[in-house]
């Protein structure tokens, strides 16, 4: 309640500013049943089926002149057990706790030029493993994160997948006949010693789209002492009728390592207000892991334009003997199968 009291105050106090202060959230809950070859079936409350939960406060003041400043404050929140996750404050080690603006937390300038961000912010390359491109996004048993996010080897375990911190970012304006692009660099704040660059990060994503068709191509590189991480990947989305066809490549690189995804997916408009999506993934390992693929099916019922009902079902096969790609964490035997279906839903304000 205090933090609501604070939130309305602090509106009020903007809007006297020219500006605007908004609480915002989504929370998403379902059930969740997991099985895996050589192991029980699990039953599960889950949290983020069908996007990810959170809370934040964010604003603007326009500054006269074309000009804008705005913030953004978003932490996560798993409905399931009321937790935050986990962050990364340097990009190299993982911590935990409470509340946290683990999800966005950053300061905005904007203008006829562009804007530039500082703070915790997505990567470019995260960027194309969401919904634009991908029929799932990295929510649910049909996530792109399950063979498109790296994997750890070598000593190296990457934080920087789908977020940085100490960012400093440039985006390209709207309005330049559909091109967009971002331009990030990263400290990993370390101290002097052989692993004082670990952290650091750059990246660059750029594109084009329009109402029916959206392409594009990014590359982030973070530096580890123990084995640099690269994550590539480009994608494209096109629209015909109700039917909107997908394809997505991604790379990632952790030392000496690589694994190499390639989806071909769909969302498929059914009525006002269902919506059935549908992706097959294969990846291929080169010094880790084993080879892979992900098929998934899903279903989304809009009841409101806040609230939905959802419904994924999704396997992944482990090629060889490979243990590591599994659904929900659903353990497995060598070279197994894992399975998982969901049910959940949705509600943003």
């Amino acid at each position: 309640m205090e933090f609501v009291a604070l939130a309305a105050a602090a509106a009020g106090v903007q809007a006297q500013q020219t500006g605007s202060v908004q609480l915002f959230g989504l929370v998403d809950v379902g059930v969740q049943q997991l099985k895996a070859d050589g192991a029980g079936k699990r039953h599960l409350v889950t949290s983020d089926g069908n996007a990810s939960g959170r809370i934040g406060v964010r604003g603007n003041e326009d500054l006269g002149g074309g000009l804008k400043v705005g913030f953004w404050l978003e932490s996560a929140v798993l409905a399931d057990d009321g937790t935050s996750g986990t962050i990364s404050s340097n990009n190299k080690d993982s911590i935990g706790g409470g509340l946290t603006w683990g999800r966005r937390a950053t300061v905005q300038l904007s203008g006829d030029w562009g804007e530039l961000r500082l703070g915790r912010d997505y990567v470019p390359s995260f960027l194309n493993l969401t919904v634009s491109l991908h029929p799932f996004g990295p929510n649910g048993v049909g996530s792109s994160g399950l063979l498109f996010y790296p994997v750890p080897a070598n000593g190296t375990t990457p934080r920087t997948n789908a977020r940085a911190s100490n960012s400093i970012s440039y985006f390209l304006p709207p309005g330049l006949g559909g091109v967009y692009a971002q331009v990030m660099l990263a400290l990993g704040e370390q101290g002097d010693g052989p692993t004082h660059s670990d952290g650091q990060l750059q990246g660059i994503r750029i594109g084009w789209r329009n109402e029916a068709f959206n392409a594009s191509v990014a590359t982030t590189r973070t530096r580890y002492a123990t084995g640099n991480y690269k994550q590539s990947n480009a994608g494209v989305a096109w629209q015909f009728g109700p039917v909107r066809l997908m394809g997505l490549w991604g790379e990632n690189k952790v030392g000496t390592t690589k694994t190499t995804a390639r989806m071909a997916g769909a969302r498929w408009q059914v009525g006002p207000q269902g919506e059935v999506r549908f992706a097959y993934t294969t990846l291929s390992a080169k010094g880790v892991a084993s080879d892979a693929s992900h098929i998934a099916l899903g279903y989304v019922h809009d009841l409101s334009k806040r609230t939905a009902l959802y419904g994924n079902a999704a396997r992944v096969n482990n090629k060889g003997t490979g243990v590591r790609f599994n659904v929900g964490m659903a353990t497995t035997v060598p070279g197994g199968n894992c399975r998982g279906a969901e049910l959940g839903v949705r509600h943003s304000f």
